[in-house]
């Protein structure tokens, strides 16, 4: 593919061997010449001396730039002469560079020394030498500029004026909703497939694979997200979802750290160490038990122990906690598909869309929601026949076609011949090529070429890519637009490279709407690679070899062995560095071209920061989830920097004077008080202020923020109890600002009523204002401009406890969400009857004194939560006129007597109903509701029947009935789609928790999907239903309190994994074929003397409380020959004999007795990792034979008496060498020993 991109100056990257030039060279030239032509214009027209040199290097430079915008239009395939021209003019422009900011800094550095002289743009860079010194370099660059001119005329270049960005279509003013991520066209059928597979449990693969493999942009991983997004797929895993981006480095660490992030672990600080057991135990800790499913997105690993390295990780993952996991992988290559794949019946491969599909693409992206243009759906169809069948091609041609409304540009593009490429799989590219070669701006193209910066699959959050473009230069302004801010041409960039599908994926603000972060798909992130790979380059493991010294952006995510390299010419050209590990001791490095620095979650980071010298030029630094514990000294002299983020900084102290020096600084990111700078209000260029404490003392008022008038985006206001009055208030000038996202928050403590009033009232917001969060505010009445926010899309109002009533707000028209949190006091809201026709989600929680919620013609409601609201008995009459609602939580309304009938809402998802102790009877309508899925009854103590309706909801897939001791009769006939029934105490119901007066067990012949059930808490007179053997899907099964129970006949539960048996005090036997049990624990029960069954295959086994257990249990310790995790105890004062337990052991929980002197013998345990001993309370010292123990990598000593812990003090105990070879050691809590390069998972 490189010829082409490579003939063109359109391309947006140098050749790595220089053998053609292409257009990120000369695009980079572009952006030099334009930040020197603006600096020239603006600024030293002010200089004394300078004027005439001046002038010719500005006219100069515009000519040059003039041609170098022929130059990109040109083909210069082969073209070496031109190829030089721009090599020459980069130099020049890279040394007008260094002068401008040379200049510029000491002009900078004048305004803060000497702060009474009146500030102009640039003052005189006195004294006079330096200003001779750079007189003389200017005239040096005039000459240099004089004969690449006169080489553009021998080149045949002519004059062309420079394209504007024009503002993408449909995309002005408040974004909507974007259709890339919305609806996906011709994959039903493989969706269909793969969810069927993942949902399947009668699998008796130990680790399920299904494979996606076909050509890029063929919509592979388009379609694992819609599998992702698939209803049936969040019912049978909920929240343990993740996603990892693979790409071409198979690094089973990294894998295992990105699923623990994409599970909600965090990864932060854990540097090169951690171990893949450490992982594996956070991951299962975060799965808790429950199904997974795991998406490797762009797989290319062919090596077979690779993938059986990750397969025996993930198969630990499952084993010792009860979890089943399934796999989902996308791959271009067969020989992956082979390698992972069990069978070929695992391996789906998507086929190419027919033409009608790739028309709806193309329709959709063209058009949107409005109508084909008249004329051009019969030419549309001819380009959705040249597409292929290639999703990813349709998608980009339809982008750029929504600009174009002509005929004759539609037909031009039948008749382009970058669809012969297509032909072949890498022809792919040249479609992607030929939408970024009609970027209209070689900045444009630019900003997107710097993306390739960042790996693959990253999420690339919108405000800080723009503040990177920024820290470039790549925003400088055309005079056609000089008056746009840098911001606003990035946020129009952003939008340029979204709306041509060169960036997906986007998520978006649910009020605004605004996009947040999007990504880059991997096709068109190689494409961005391949035009910048001389100038960007990214180290992930060991690199190949040395820096080139073309490198301009550096990102070093693994690659501490590259960071000593990193010197001379090559950190002299430097722009961007992006780097989590230190530089090697005694490095200093001179970056005197480096704009942007981030060393976010960086190893070391205090030590690195100092590594770096003569950054007079950054403009943006991100120091963040650092342990950095003080400012640098040189950060007063960045007067440059134009972005700083220190989140979660928690060692950090900020100078006491602040940072008011920086006088360019526009975006600020900080996450607590004592983070916040003093004097804020010297930074009068600020736009982006997350966060603002209020305090006392000078520098700190509320008062630093009336100075900031390009403040912009979100701000929280905190502590606002010590604003002294309405005035005070007031010299906030809120009202003036661009704030969209405002949250005012007092503070958890007394607070004056009268003059709070006063101060909110003063704090009035501008009218644009979208979101609203009142916090902790103490006056009885809300303010008086809280009714002309027309614009407002969230209100929250919280913990404002003193409150009475709320206003009247029904006519706030744009409303879509409200919140009423901890507010005490309010009886009732509105004067009118106004209805809030645009809400969608009404929130209220622990309104202690509200009786009524009407929420009838509430037309577009789609989620109804009333919480611990203790008094409300009535929630209207209907909610006929709500037919969105999804979703309806009424929870600790004691007083609530009915709810109003459900009939016609058909949308409806979820019910949650708990603790309504006057609550007679469920709602009507219940049939009606034929997508109701979930249906939780809590706690009802008055509840006496379930309709009889309920057995016609055939969508229900999880059932809960807890606490309900008056219900006596439940059916569950007709419930196909049940998965989950928790049956307990109906002394508490969960269809859980049963009553004693339960005169019969619910049947369970036609729940043939369940595969969660619990049992608890149920009297004397009921034993296990009869049914249960039947529930050949059931995976999870819990019997807990059930004391009718004497012998468990479970029958042949073939996918049952996780059996829980405890507090079954009449429980004698337990049998069954239980062969695919994975984890058994049994608790409590004293009467047990045996089971039956086949247990050979079980790796996690508990069994503690069960003295009667004793002899059957040292019999059958040997049978468990694939046994890795074992917690055995309370028995009697003797413990079992553990002589046979299999050496494959790896962590054992010894539970003791009050009398028991002696550990049980486990020398022979070679394979032991972690071991826990609890409650020996008779023991004072550890056998000589523990020493024995090598493998032993953690150990926890709990309720052990005093002497024996005294024994094993660290370096002094007369135990302590019999445990000093293990690296984690924790004795009643406290952490006795923690080895370096080891991380534990507490």
């Amino acid at each position: 593919m490189g010829a082409s991109i490579l003939a063109s100056l359109v391309d947006a990257a140098l050749s790595k061997v220089m053998a053609v030039v292409s257009d990120q060279f000369t695009s980079l030239k572009d952006a030099a010449v334009s930040k020197v032509t603006a600096v020239a214009s603006d600024q030293f027209n002010l200089a004394r001396g300078w004027n005439n040199d001046l002038t010719e290097f500005r006219d100069t430079m515009k000519t040059l730039r003039g041609f170098l915008q022929d130059a990109n239009e040109k083909n210069v395939s082969g073209h070496l002469a031109l190829k030089k021209w721009l090599q020459d003019l980069r130099d020049v422009a890279d040394e007008a560079d260094d002068i401008l900011e040379e200049v510029a800094y000491e002009g900078m550095q004048r305004e803060v020394n000497k702060p009474k002289v009146r500030r102009l743009t640039l003052p005189d860079p006195s004294p006079l030498p330096f200003r001779q010194e750079m007189a003389n370099r200017v005239k040096g660059l005039n000459k240099k500029l004089a004969d690449i001119n006169s080489s553009a005329h021998q080149l045949g270049l002519q004059y062309k004026l420079a394209n504007v960005v024009p503002e993408p279509r449909g995309r002005a003013g408040r974004e909507t909703h974007s259709f890339l991520s919305s609806q996906v066209f011709g994959r039903g059928e493989d969706v269909s497939k793969i969810v069927s597979f993942l949902v399947d449990s009668s699998s008796q693969h130990a680790l399920p694979v299904m494979i996606i493999v076909g050509m890029a942009g063929l919509g592979k991983t388009t379609i694992a997200k819609a599998v992702l997004k698939n209803d049936k797929i969040r019912e049978h895993f909920g929240d343990n979802k993740m996603w990892v981006c693979v790409s071409e480095n198979f690094d089973v660490k990294m894998i295992l750290m990105e699923m623990l992030k994409s599970c909600g672990g965090s990864s932060s600080g854990d540097g090169d160490f951690r171990s893949k057991d450490i992982v594996m135990k956070k991951i299962q800790e975060k799965l808790g038990g429950e199904n997974y499913l795991l998406i490797l997105d762009d797989v290319w690993n062919e090596e077979r122990l690779k993938w059986e390295d990750l397969r025996d990780c993930l198969l630990g993952i499952s084993g010792s906690k009860g979890s089943r996991g399934k796999v989902l992988v996308t791959t271009r290559l067969e020989d992956v598909a082979s390698v992972m794949a069990l069978t070929d019946e695992h391996i789906q491969r998507p086929r190419q869309l027919n033409e009608d599909e790739c028309w709806s693409i193309i329709k959709q992206r063209a058009f949107g929601d409005n109508s084909v243009t008249e004329g051009l759906e019969g030419i549309g169809k001819q380009i959705a026949k040249r597409c292929k069948g290639i999703p990813l091609v349709a998608s980009i041609v339809g982008a750029f076609l929504q600009k174009k409304r002509d005929k004759r540009e539609w037909q031009a593009i039948t008749e382009n011949c970058v669809w012969d490429s297509l032909e072949k799989q890498e022809g792919i590219l040249d479609i992607v090529k030929f939408s970024y070669d009609r970027l209209p701006t070689l900045a444009l193209r630019q900003c997107f070429a710097f993306c390739s910066i960042f790996p693959k699959d990253f999420v690339m959050e919108r405000e800080m890519l723009i503040q990177l473009w920024m820290a470039q230069g790549f925003l400088e302004s055309p005079e056609e637009i000089s008056n746009m801010a840098a911001e606003d041409i990035g946020d129009k960039y952003f939008r340029y490279l979204l709306s041509y599908s060169l960036f997906q994926d986007e998520r978006r603000d649910d009020v605004t709407g605004s996009v947040i972060s999007c990504k880059m798909h991997d096709l068109i992130h190689d494409f961005a690679q391949s035009i910048s790979k001389s100038e960007t380059l990214i180290v992930e493991g060991q690199p190949g070899s040395s820096i080139s010294h073309d490198v301009r952006h550096l990102n070093l995510i693994d690659g501490r062995e590259m960071v000593p390299s990193i010197s001379g010419d090559v950190a002299k050209k430097l722009q961007t560095l992006f780097s989590k590990h230190s530089f090697s001791n005694g490095v200093q490095v001179d970056l005197m071209r480096l704009r942007v620095l981030s060393i976010a979650d960086a190893c070391h980071a205090k030590q690195l920061l100092t590594c770096f010298g003569n950054l007079k030029r950054l403009r943006y630094l991100d120091i963040s989830s650092t342990q950095i514990e003080e400012l640098p000294k040189f950060i007063s002299e960045l007067f440059n920097l134009q972005t700083f983020r220190f989140m979660h900084c928690r060692y950090l102290k900020m100078p006491e004077g602040g940072i008011g020096d920086l006088i360019n600084l526009k975006h600020i990111y900080f996450s607590d008080e004592e983070r916040m700078p003093a004097n804020l209000g010297r930074l009068t260029n600020l736009q982006t202020l997350p966060l603002f404490f209020v305090g006392t003392t000078k520098g700190r008022k509320i008062e630093e923020l009336g100075s900031l008038g390009e403040l912009k985006g979100r701000l929280e206001i905190h502590k606002l109890v010590l604003v002294a009055s309405k005035s005070e208030a007031e010299g906030a000038k809120l009202k003036d600002k661009a704030v969209e996202d405002l949250e005012f928050c007092w503070s958890n403590g007394k607070g004056n009523q009268d003059k709070d009033e006063d101060v909110l009232e003063g704090l009035q917001p501008p009218s644009n204002i979208r979101r609203l969060k009142i916090a902790f505010y103490r006056g009885r009445k809300l303010a008086s401009w809280m009714l002309s926010l027309n614009n407002l899309v969230d209100l929250t109002i919280s913990h404002c406890y003193m409150l009475h009533r709320i206003p009247d707000i029904s006519g706030l028209l744009s409303l879509q969400q409200l919140h009423v949190y901890w507010c005490f006091e309010v009886t009732s809201w509105g004067d009118g009857d106004g209805a809030f026709t645009s809400l969608k989600q009404l929130s209220i929680f622990r309104c202690d004194k509200l009786e009524r919620v009407l929420v009838s013609g509430l037309s577009s409601l789609e989620e109804l939560s009333i919480l611990a609201c203790i008094v409300v008995n009535s929630i209207g009459d209907s909610l006929s006129s709500s037919t969105c609602l999804k979703r309806l939580y009424l929870g600790g309304c004691s007083k609530l007597q009915s709810i109003p009938s459900l009939e016609g809402l058909v949308s409806l998802k979820t019910v949650y109903i708990s603790y309504c102790n006057e609550l007679e009877r469920l709602p009507s309508g219940l049939s009606s509701c034929t997508g109701l899925e979930k249906l939780e009854i809590r706690g009802c103590s008055n509840l006496v029947s379930i309709p009889e309706e309920l057995k016609q909801l055939q969508s229900l897939v999880e059932l809960v009935f807890e606490y309900c001791p008056k219900l006596k009769f439940i059916r569950l006939e007709g419930l196909v789609s049940l998965k989950t029934l928790n049956v307990t105490n109906l002394k508490t119901l969960r269809l859980g928790l049963f009553s004693e007066e339960l005169e019969e067990f619910p049947d369970l012949s036609s729940t043939s999907s369940l595969e969660v059930l619990r049992l608890e808490g149920w009297g004397e007179s009921l034993t296990l239903p009869h049914q249960i053997h039947r529930l050949t899907t059931l995976r999870n099964l819990t019997i807990k309190s059930v004391n009718g129970v004497e012998e468990a006949l479970l029958g042949n539960l073939s996918c049952l994994k996780t059996l829980e048996i405890q507090d079954c005090c009449r429980l004698e036997c337990l049998s069954g074929g239980l062969s695919s049990v994975e984890e058994l624990k049994i608790k409590n029960c004293p009467n047990l003397v045996s089971f039956q069954g086949e247990w050979k295959e079980l790796p996690s086994l508990t069994i503690v409380g069960c003295p009667k257990f004793v002899g059957f249990l040292e019999e059958s310790l040997g049978c468990f020959t694939r046994l890795k995790r074992l917690e055995i105890g309370r028995f009697s004062e003797e413990f079992p004999s553990l002589s046979s337990i299999p050496a494959s052991l790896e962590k054992l929980i010894l539970c003791g007795w009050k009398k028991l002197t002696h550990l049980p013998q486990i020398q022979h345990l070679t394979a032991l990792k972690e071991l826990t001993i609890f409650d020996f309370s008779g023991m004072e010292s550890l056998p000589d034979w523990f020493s024995n123990l090598s493998s032993l990598q953690q150990l926890h000593i709990r309720f052990c008496p005093n002497k024996l812990t005294g024994r094993c003090t660290k370096g002094s105990g007369p135990d302590w060498h019999k445990i000093s070879h293990i690296p984690y050691i924790i004795i009643d809590g406290r952490t006795i020993q923690l080895e370096d390069g080891y991380e534990s998972e507490d």
